[in-house]
């Protein structure tokens, strides 16, 4: 719990540093800066989607991994197995809507 903790704020991080780096930029074109930053702000901003999309991946992979557990456990009358396929289900269900919504900003 605390690893994906950390990894989402890693990804928040990434996230408003990119749009940092958007909103900085906003000179005027006829500026050198302009043209020597726009590269790296893209770059960034590339970096940033690209980390959005491996997390949303992972975290499809997690659920899936998840779904299957719980359906087994289900059908083996496992209540622990069970409990626990319900609680990372349960969290992953907060966690992919905010990576989703981040996502959208790409």
């Amino acid at each position: 719990m605390k690893k994906h903790l950390l990894i989402v704020i890693a990804i928040c991080v990434l996230f408003l540093s990119a749009c940092g780096s958007l909103v900085g930029t906003s000179t005027p074109s006829t500026s050198p800066a302009t043209h020597s930053a726009a590269p790296i702000t893209t770059a960034s901003a590339q970096s940033v989607c690209q980390v959005l999309h491996d997390r949303q991946a992972q975290l499809n992979q997690e659920y899936q991994a998840a779904s299957v557990q719980l359906a087994t456990a289900q059908a083996g009358e496992n209540l622990q197995q069970t409990g626990e396929a319900e609680k990372t289900l349960m969290r992953l269900h907060q966690f992919i809507p905010q990576v989703q919504a981040q996502q959208k900003t790409c």
